[in-house]
């Protein structure tokens, strides 16, 4: 899989860090792994750590999630070549964009779609009845009246239903489910956490499944429909000219030529010959509105909301649609789809019944996507599979963290003549927000929004003309979306200012943007995903009765700012009345933690190139890939070569023994127990196929199951223990299930296998140097130091140790220019061979321009913390010594490479950079790794 992102420190998980215990973390969470803890509240003000992954509430994901988990586990079981391959090339593969940056799935997006897989692929699901009665929660027929009636029922129309209990309410739901022969499955992502990649990742697997599988049933036309026009612009994005497959690593290098797919848009004909299409439009194509309903802004700005009018065939994407007989309907924003009498699901139906009639299947699969997919009742879809909800994306720092900045004990206004009046205070409050989030991300071309949700129409106008008078807004900087109420205003909104404010909500992210405040009367829901949202200000008490979901009305200021640290959390800034406090705070029942503060957070240090300091740019050479895979020869891998008699086999081992206990969903562990091993107790075929599976994870191996297994048999059988063992004898397998022998086994048969599989290639030198100066602005918010002989405004810093190493650079008289290169920011990074077999990147912290007797040196530097017992280091260490070599074998400019441990030198520097690496020794086997020395010693030659 991808380098995992590990901050430099790793704290401890349970220390929450940042604002003082006010937002909800996980230390060192990554969100490309299975989670293996989450926050609750503690009811003492803050959180505590709960091992295991977070519950799900909904009908089927709890049964799904355990089996999918084994699954997994278990290697893929059923799945053919096709799948395998797109498996191993999305997550078990390094990734790199074509701008340099590291790319790597997130877990949730990977469990997305392994269950649409497993779902169609291994248990061949076709109907959501039997998808539903197969994986139905217990407690949602647990009611005497329901023992017996796990079943699904038809109304008198013909219509089938689903009678059940919601198991968190204990009241019964009816729900209407999709005709049969009519698989539909929903996907629950919080917003921001990347739907739309897995929508292009079920188009490509669906996509080659049918055209390498003989036996596939899968689409190779797909219809992706958007409730409204800007939900269809967004997507637009991404899959116009098929961008997001060309973008993205999700077409596997060898199959391009394989690729045969075109996007088509509404509006457009296409009569090509491509092999496969996807057809996106938004619904309102599909039926005409009429010309006489009076303009509604927000439908204007954000497209029409779906209403029940008569069904007519658009010219073009209906009448392209309807020639496929293998056809994946793809819906976005999917709550919109709750309802049978909407005209949206009509239109479904109505391509399903047509496709029966002519083929006898129907349509292949209707997948829907939604951050909420709830019915117009609240409740949640009967037919979702997989769950990533808000909390987790949250913990997972994929979306920013809520916080209340709560700064008044006023009351909420009951009755007021002037709403800016009566809402003085908090307008003043969101603005002093605003006013330092502006400030803070000028420099990096950032410009922060403030979004107010104001009570109804003619507040809202109050409102924005009172901000309009603040001395550092324009008025044409705020942008009102509502309908003016008639008889109170000058008149309607015209058709031509609302193509303007279309137009504002599209390109608020850009830079030069004007748009500081967005003022409305229902907040922006889904498709206005902007990211600059930073301060929500809400004087709604939104009650239950207004059908609109805590993370509906924070949502649209979820997403990510571009060229912030990824390692650190994000935050939304809420500040509202106490009755929006209090609604905003209905997120806990979905499991997050909305922390309040008196004291707002620091936004973070913009750290760039300065032109004035060019003289301090430093050129980074860069080589070609140092290593690629093979796995053509892994069958024929000698286990004769492997270490022998690592363990000796008892014959009668303890009875008993410690294993790990994982949780049944998550895999994660939750405790450590002491069992009595009986001796029929372990299957040694189990034992084998977890290590097997082990193995390939912890190499990063892209081989098949079938492969590494038979080698996992062999060493065991052969070499692993002190004697040559019978695989049927059961003390082998109760050795194996230890944790300790097992873990010994994965680690070193990892190792072996992954160098193995690893084949070095003859590195070349290519023509782009890193240049310092180059580097794109971007967000620290750990510590930071002033220097000013580096090309950057800031010295971006992990801990007090950096900025002491960095001063001292800062007065060296011999190092004439140095850079922290703050990790993947600069794009300065090494290719390693792991301990484990993996090739991973490794990220030197420091580089300086070193001018001594006349002679010019490059150092790369590490500084060493307190305590160092990462196996990977003696890896690291070698890789950047080979490197520095490698550059100046190339360049003729000498690099080297130096470690500087915490013990020698906190609170100990010397006067120069010479007397410094004066105080280091070579370490064993190394020309130019440095470790501490007893006593100081003469410089090795700088």
């Amino acid at each position: 899989m991808a380098k995992k992102l590990q901050p430099k420190t790793p704290g401890k998980r349970q220390v929450l860090v940042h604002y003082d215990q006010a937002l909800p973390e996980i230390v060192d969470r990554q969100a490309d792994e299975l989670p293996s803890s989450y926050l609750e509240k503690d009811g003492n003000g803050g959180y505590r750590i709960i091992p295991g992954r977070r519950p799900s509430k909904l009908l089927l994901v709890s049964k799904i999630r355990q089996v999918v988990d084994a699954w997994r586990a278990n290697g893929y079981k059923g799945i053919s070549d096709t799948t395998r391959r797109l498996f191993e090339y999305w997550f078990d593969s390094s990734h790199r964009l074509k701008d340099g940056r590291e790319f790597c799935y997130y877990f949730g997006q990977q469990e997305a779609i392994e269950t649409l897989v497993y779902l169609r692929e291994v248990k061949h699901i076709t109907d959501t009845a039997d998808l539903i009665l197969s994986y139905m929660d217990d407690a949602a027929y647990g009611n005497d009246i329901f023992v017996t009636r796990k079943q699904i029922v038809e109304d008198i129309r013909g219509k089938r239903r689903l009678q059940r209990i919601v198991p968190d309410t204990g009241q019964m739901a009816d729900q209407a489910i999709p005709p049969e022969k009519l698989p539909r499955y929903a996907t629950k992502m919080a917003t921001g956490s990347g739907k739309t990649v897995v929508m292009a990742l079920a188009i490509t697997w669906s996509y080659f499944h049918r055209r390498f599988e003989q036996s596939s049933d899968m689409a190779r036309h797909f219809l992706m429909l958007a409730p409204n026009i800007i939900v269809y612009e967004r997507l637009k994005i991404d899959f116009e000219n098929e961008k997001i497959f060309r973008e993205l690593p999700i077409v596997p290098p060898e199959w391009r030529n394989e690729w045969d797919f075109r996007s088509v848009l509404r509006g457009e004909s296409y009569s090509g010959s491509a092999w496969s299409t996807l057809y996106l439009t938004n619904i309102q194509q599909f039926y005409d509105r009429g010309n006489d309903e009076p303009i509604n802004p927000i439908d204007m700005v954000l497209g029409p909301r779906v209403k029940g009018d008569d069904i007519v065939k658009s010219a073009s994407i209906m009448d392209m649609v309807q020639r496929h007989d293998d056809l994946m309907i793809i819906n976005d924003e999917a709550h919109h789809v709750h309802d049978e009498d909407l005209e949206w699901w009509k239109i479904i139906e109505t391509l399903h019944a047509a496709v029966i009639k002519r083929t006898g299947h129907g349509l292949i699969a209707q997948l829907d996507f939604s951050a909420t997919p709830k019915d117009r009742n609240g409740t949640f879809f009967p037919w979702i599979v997989s769950d990533y909800p808000l909390a987790q994306a949250v913990e997972d720092r994929i979306v920013k963290a809520p916080l209340v900045v709560h700064q008044t004990e006023r009351e909420t206004p009951q009755k007021y003549t002037n709403a800016a009046v009566a809402y003085q205070e908090w307008i003043q409050i969101a603005l002093n927000r605003w006013r330092v989030h502006r400030d803070a991300y000028k420099p990096i071309d950032i410009n922060p929004v403030l979004f107010v949700m104001a009570e109804d129409t003619h507040d809202a106008d109050v409102i924005a003309e009172s901000i309009r008078r603040e001395s550092d807004i324009k008025d044409d900087e705020v942008l009102v979306i509502h309908v003016k109420e008639k008889g109170k205003s000058k008149g309607d909104i015209t058709e031509l200012d609302l193509g303007k404010a279309r137009e504002a909500a599209r390109s608020i992210d850009l830079p030069g943007n004007r748009i500081k405040v967005v003022v409305s009367v229902l907040m922006l829901r889904e498709g206005w995903d902007v990211r600059n949202v930073t301060v929500i200000l809400g004087l709604r008490p939104f009650t239950s009765d207004a059908n609109i979901l805590p993370e509906q009305a924070v949502g649209r200021g979820l997403r990510l700012m571009r060229n912030m640290h990824p390692d650190y959390a994000q935050v939304v800034e809420i500040v509202g009345t106490p009755k929006f406090e209090e609604f905003v705070k209905g997120l806990e029942i979905e499991g997050v933690g909305v922390g309040a503060t008196k004291t707002p957070p620091n936004p973070g240090t913009p750290i760039y190139p300065m032109k004035e300091r060019a003289k301090y740019d430093i050129e980074i050479p860069q080589i070609s890939q140092t290593y690629v895979r093979n796995y053509k020869d892994i069958k024929s891998f000698d286990v004769q070569i492997l270490p022998a008699a690592l363990v000796a086999l008892k014959s009668s081992p303890a009875a008993a023994t410690e294993i790990e206990i994982k949780h049944g969903i998550t895999e994660f562990t939750l405790s450590k127990e002491t069992v009595d091993f009986q001796p029929d107790a372990v299957f040694l075929q189990d034992v084998l196929a977890q290590i097997t599976q082990s193995v390939i994870r912890t190499a990063k191996l892209g081989c098949k199951f079938t492969d590494v297994y038979p080698i996992v048999e062999k060493y065991v059988a052969e070499r692993f223990f002190d004697v040559k063992v019978n695989l049927s004898d059961p003390v082998v397998a109760r050795a194996l299930a230890r944790h300790d022998v097992g873990n010994s086994f994965v680690k070193v048969l990892a190792e072996y296998l992954g160098k193995h599989a690893t084949q070095t290639q003859k590195t070349q030198l290519k023509p782009e140097p890193i240049h310092l100066s180059e580097t794109h602005t971007f967000t620290w918010r750990r510590l930071t130091a002033t220097a000013s002989h580096t090309i950057f405004n800031q010295v971006a810093c992990y801990n007090q140790f950096e900025a002491d190493f960095a001063t001292f650079l800062d007065k060296s008289p011999d190092v004439k220019a140095f850079a922290k290169l703050a990790e993947w920011f600069t794009g300065v990074g090494l290719e390693y061979l792991s301990a484990n077999g993996s090739v991973r990147v490794y990220y030197p912290d420091f580089v300086a321009r070193v001018e001594n007797a006349g002679q010019t040196t490059m150092w790369l530097l590490e500084t060493k913390g307190r305590e160092d017992f990462d196996s990977e280091v003696i890896h690291k260490d070698a890789n950047a010594e080979w490197w520095c070599s490698q550059i100046t074998e190339q360049t003729g400019i000498t690099w080297k490479y130096a470690k500087l441990p915490y013990s020698q030198f906190h609170g100990n520097w010397p006067l120069k950079f010479a007397e410094l690496i004066g105080m280091l020794k070579p370490a064993s086997g190394m020309k130019m790794i440095f470790e501490s020395a007893n006593s100081p010693k003469n410089s090795p030659g700088i």
